[in-house]
């Protein structure tokens, strides 16, 4: 069974690529701020139990990033308030379970959405880029769940298991490095959970 043992809140950095077992593989950096628990959210008062952390606090409360973890009851205690998470928590860790908002690319068609091939684009074609047919000759409607144009991005997305290639500080900040892409744009806050 998988138990959760930490979160973090991340600032995405940027992407590069490092060698990995003689094979290039990408990744992406991401800082460490300084946050803190600042509260607890509780099953009697709010419904629910969850931590409330605030990450990188500068000159006033106005700054920053706010998010709550949802915990269960027991681990209430562990974190009390004042309680500042660091990258030690990740040290040992071999993977992360990363969450955060994907990239709104607003409305986009069906080739850059569900990766259409296209129509001929030459022999007097008119139609390149359209979708094509979309109805049925039984029931004369389009079915629910055709993949058509439309909004794109801008959704949850969870990594469960994004493997971590190494923590280290750099010039007083703690940076950790993640093998693949996460979600979001660069200098967003991304929800990390520890699994184990």
């Amino acid at each position: 069974m998988l138990m959760t043992k930490g979160w973090l809140i991340l600032k995405k950095q940027e992407m590069t690529r490092i060698w990995d077992e003689d094979k290039m593989v990408p990744v992406t950096i991401l800082a460490i701020p300084t946050q803190v628990v600042i509260r607890h959210k509780t099953q009697e008062k709010d419904g629910y139990t969850a931590l409330v952390v605030w990450a990188d606090q500068k000159k006033s409360w106005k700054y920053g990033k706010s998010v709550e973890f949802k915990v269960s009851e027991d681990l209430l205690a562990t974190y009390p308030a004042g309680t500042a998470l660091t990258g030690a928590v990740v040290a040992e860790i071999v993977n992360l379970r990363v969450t955060w908002i994907s990239k709104g690319k607003w409305f986009q068609g069906g080739m850059k959405r569900h990766n259409f091939g296209g129509w001929p684009k030459t022999h007097g074609s008119k139609f390149h880029r359209a979708l094509g047919s979309t109805g049925n000759r039984k029931p004369r409607r389009t079915l629910m769940g055709q993949k058509m144009a439309g909004h794109m991005g801008d959704e949850q997305i969870t990594l469960k298991s994004v493997p971590v290639m190494w923590v280290e500080t750099l010039n007083g900040q703690e940076v950790i490095m993640l093998k693949w892409s996460v979600p979001g744009a660069y200098h967003t806050y991304l929800e990390v959970s520890i699994v184990a």
